[in-house]
């Protein structure tokens, strides 16, 4: 139950290597997965591959195991990332220090833009939620593409608009959904992979994750999983969620 991905090895230079990584320095053929994985995010297909390249003269690569802190609230924005490979969580901390979930982010989205624009510092918590692969682009050069590539600038505010929309929609969840409702739209709007017999399997996610993004508790969330798993609306395999019979999700949202 994977998804086809280039390895990590294949975009990082070798298998086990963490840390950073600039672009400009790598073999010939990890530059090429590399440029391969990044011409792979809809943000930037619209650009041809020389700026492609001159995107990835201004990156470096980062590794970051599940359970890791990406990005802290507060922090200096110095520049976006791209999500290559993994998943992670988009959160913040109430002023009652409960943690409060916005998103779960996957392959091919990005974290950080409106601290790339706005160069101002983050505006919530990140942690990876499986093994990552993470392309930072450094703000300076970034800026100086998109004054060239009106493609480019509709796009990244086209992808701006699209995480208002989200968040308004998570907003919306919290005020007008029972907690099954909300389970259910978040089951929907995960990251998923193909599985068996056309059903769709979402990313491996813990309890503790699905409590913070579902605005519930642990066991209120485990209750209501079990409910669905024997109505046959959904299966559990290793920590991924089987959606099975995703109209009974889409009634409930």
């Amino acid at each position: 139950m994977a998804e086809e991905r280039a390895a990590p090895e294949a975009l990082t230079g070798g298998p086990g290597k963490r840390g950073t990584a600039r672009g400009a320095a790598t073999p010939r053929r990890d530059l090429a997965a590399r440029r391969a994985a990044l011409a792979a995010v809809p943000l930037f297909k619209p650009l041809a591959g020389a700026e492609i390249d001159q995107i990835l003269g201004h990156t470096a690569l980062q590794l970051r195991p599940r359970g890791a802190q990406i990005l802290r609230k507060g922090d200096p924005g110095s520049g976006m990332i791209v999500i290559l490979q993994g998943a992670a969580r988009v959160s913040a901390v109430a002023a009652d220090g409960r943690e409060v979930g916005y998103a779960v982010l996957g392959a091919g989205e990005i974290l950080g833009e409106i601290s790339l624009l706005d160069g101002a510092e983050r505006s919530a918590d990140v942690a990876a939620i499986e093994d990552c692969v993470l392309l930072i682009v450094e703000r300076a050069g970034f800026l100086g593409l998109i004054r060239k590539s009106p493609d480019l600038c509709l796009k990244l505010m086209g992808e701006l608009c699209r995480r208002l929309r989200r968040s308004n929609l998570a907003l919306e969840s919290l005020t007008l959904l029972d907690l099954p409702g909300r389970i259910g739209r978040l089951l929907l709007g995960l990251p998923q992979i193909a599985g068996p017999a056309g059903s769709r399997v979402t990313i491996r996610l813990s309890q503790s994750d699905l409590a913070t993004l579902a605005g519930g508790s642990r066991e209120k969330i485990n209750r209501q999983l079990r409910l669905w798993e024997k109505e046959g609306v959904i299966a559990r395999d290793r920590g991924h969620i089987v959606i099975l019979r995703p109209e009974r999700l889409e009634g409930r949202s």
